[in-house]
């Protein structure tokens, strides 16, 4: 007898009030607008007493400590097991801080306010379970991703050098287009959620406001489709991935640029829709936690560090990206200075990442706690015994920038020691190799 799967969902307000920092850049923002709501968005699937949590908050990044918080507080109300639930976050560069990192400071009032919310989403997610289908399928969307990090004339790998620069020779490495789609629905055939797992950079609004960015926008279009329900964006592995393109002359920023990627992703999307297949079968989920040695400061760049910092004022610009460092920002170079030397203060030589797989049939994910590089994502879906596997980046915390030893020898922004890339160089191809491991047994 076919065992029955059962889902539910649920999503929960998370926006903070104005005034909060605003997390992703080098420079401290404090938000004074609310353009769009933020979300935690939870899908719940039980096969017989198989029960897992699928949680997408639309943050920048999600530090470890907290996902525990909210995975000890959902276990408790809900049943689910904590090693049980996944919690990702979009990369939304317009959502609060929530963790130390470049610059602005967590608010830990509202830190403990998200914690019960997200809790509540995936508790509400499970109450609203109902028997229920899954539905895989994936589409291609290329129009909209870049590699973000470019060979120039003179040698160097360098990490957004700005629009038709003559001094291009080439992208340094590829992308992944692959648009995976998963539609949970009743067996009556009314949608539950939709869970869209594509891979690139969120971040195409800049300034001072509150906003999910374009899976927003890409949400609520879909909404006109299927109905209010939730849907999740789970991003890939996008840490050398954006959505700017080099050759085009056009500002690709603000709230406009959102709406168009966003549109752009909801019409590729419908068209997956009217194409999929139907799994249910057996729930299963692992875990492993792998310990990667961290990178330190040495002695030299501590006192260079401690030097510049005594040199150079604090910048009062309102908005400083990786743009600005490949400018050559010293401004940027002080944050870096900061960077060395909060690193100096580490009393830990490794690094617990938690791997995770979940797997329903033919579809797979496996949650990263970090930003992978494209190339770590393609070689886990190159090997992958599944027939759909998606890469969730910002899965169960953050342990930064994940680049490919090829990206460390090249160096740029990815690769530059900070509290965002602290891993050692082999990180990359670890997680490669223990991801294959997890879905080979899952």
């Amino acid at each position: 007898m076919q065992s029955r799967l059962l889902a539910g969902a649920y999503e929960i307000d998370i926006t903070p009030p104005v005034g909060i920092d605003l997390a992703g850049y080098f420079n401290v923002r404090k938000a004074d607008n609310i353009l769009d709501n933020l979300y935690a968005k939870s899908t719940v699937l039980k096969v017989d007493d198989t029960e897992v949590a699928i949680t997408s908050c639309d943050l920048c990044v999600i530090p470890r400590e907290l996902v525990l918080r909210i995975r000890e507080l959902a276990s408790g109300w809900s049943g689910i097991p904590k090693d049980n639930i996944m919690v990702s976050v979009t990369h939304t560069h317009t959502g609060p801080v929530t963790a130390g990192l470049l610059a602005g400071e967590v608010d830990s009032g509202y830190v403990d306010l998200l914690t019960r919310k997200v809790a509540t989403s995936i508790f509400m997610a499970k109450k609203n379970l109902r028997e229920a289908i899954i539905k895989v399928g994936r589409g291609k969307e290329d129009s909209i991703v870049f590699n973000r990090r470019y060979l120039m004339k003179d040698g160097t790998v360098v990490t957004n050098p700005g629009k038709l620069n003559p001094d291009i020779v080439k992208p340094a490495g590829p992308v992944d287009p692959e648009l995976l789609t998963v539609l949970v629905e009743s067996t009556e055939g009314d949608p539950i959620a939709l869970i869209v797992n594509y891979a690139n950079h969120i971040d195409t609004i800049g300034g001072t406001g509150i906003s999910s960015d374009y899976p927003g926008v890409m949400a609520r279009i879909l909404k006109r489709f299927l109905g209010d329900i939730p849907v999740l964006f789970l991003n890939g592995a996008e840490g050398d991935i954006n959505h700017i393109d080099v050759n085009d002359p056009t500002p690709q920023g603000g709230y406009g640029e959102a709406e168009r990627i966003g549109k752009i992703l909801a019409g590729a999307l419908i068209k997956v829709l009217s194409k999929m297949d139907s799994i249910r079968e057996r729930l299963k989920i692992k875990t492993s936690l792998l310990k990667i040695p961290l990178r330190k400061p040495s002695k030299e760049d501590i006192e260079r560090a401690k030097r510049l910092l005594s040199e150079v004022a604090e910048s009062k610009s309102k908005e400083l990206t990786a743009f600005d460092l490949a400018k050559g920002s010293i401004e940027i170079e002080r944050v870096y200075a900061k960077e060395i030397l909060l690193l100096s203060q580490l009393d830990r030589d490794l690094e617990e990442l938690e791997l995770q797989s979940i797997s329903l049939g033919d579809l797979a994910l496996v949650g990263i706690p970090g930003e992978p590089f494209v190339e770590i994502g393609l070689a886990i879906k190159e090997k992958s015994p599944f027939r759909y596997t998606g890469i969730v980046s910002l899965a169960n915390g953050y342990s930064g920038y994940i680049p490919t030893e090829k990206a460390f020898d090249e160096g740029g922004y990815e690769a530059r020691l900070a509290r965002s890339s602290k891993l050692y160089k082999g990180a990359g191809e670890e997680i490669v190799k223990e991801s294959i491991n997890l879905l080979q047994t899952c």
